[in-house]
C-alpha cells in the first residue's frame, strides 16, 4: 500500500479529486501497490513522516552544536556524521524494521519509464504545445510531426 497526500502528481485537481491520475496508478500497478490518500484538509494523517522529519531536524541541529562546528573538511566525513546520526536516531527501530522486511516483496524487474513520449505535428507558428506549455521549433519543421519525450 503507498499513502499519499492529495497533491496533483498523484491526484486528478480538475474535476474528480478523489480519482487517481493514470500515471501514478500505472506506478503503483508496476509495483505492485495499492493506493490511499488522507483526507482533504487533515494533514494530521500525513503526521508519522511529518513529526519525524521534524524530529530528525532538531537531532541534526543539537549534533551539529555538540560538535561546535557546522564545518566539514569533505563530503564524506559529513556523509559519516550523518550515518552515525542516523544510526543512533533508527537503533530503537531495528525489531521494527526486521518485521517488515519479511513482509516486503521483491520489486518489479522491469524498469519504469522516466518519461513520457508525445507525437506532435508543428504548427505554422512552428510551435507545439505540451502539458500547456508552448515551446518554438526551427520554422524548417512547420507541419512535420516530432516525437518529444517530457521528464519531470
Amino acid at each position: 500500500m503507498h499513502r499519499t497526500d492529495r497533491l496533483s502528481a498523484a491526484v486528478h485537481q480538475d474535476l474528480n479529486p478523489e480519482k487517481f491520475t493514470l500515471r501514478y496508478r500505472g506506478l503503483l500497478r508496476h509495483y505492485g501497490m495499492r493506493p490511499t490518500m488522507i483526507q482533504a484538509g487533515k494533514a494530521n494523517e500525513n503526521g508519522d513522516i511529518e513529526q519525524r522529519h521534524y524530529r530528525f531536524k532538531k537531532a541534526l541541529e543539537q549534533a551539529l552544536m555538540l560538535r561546535g562546528s557546522r564545518d566539514f573538511e569533505t563530503r564524506e566525513e559529513y556523509e559519516k556524521f550523518l550515518g552515525r546520526l542516523f544510526s543512533q536516531l533508527n537503533a530503537g527501530r531495528q525489531k521494527r524494521l526486521q518485521e517488515e522486511m519479511t513482509e516486503l516483496k521483491p520489486l518489479a524487474r522491469c524498469r519504469l519509464d522516466d518519461c513520457q513520449e508525445k507525437v506532435i505535428r508543428v504548427g505554422p507558428a512552428s510551435t507545439i504545445r505540451i502539458l500547456h506549455n508552448t515551446y518554438s521549433l526551427n520554422s524548417r519543421l512547420i507541419a512535420e510531426i516530432v516525437k518529444v519525450r517530457v521528464y519531470v
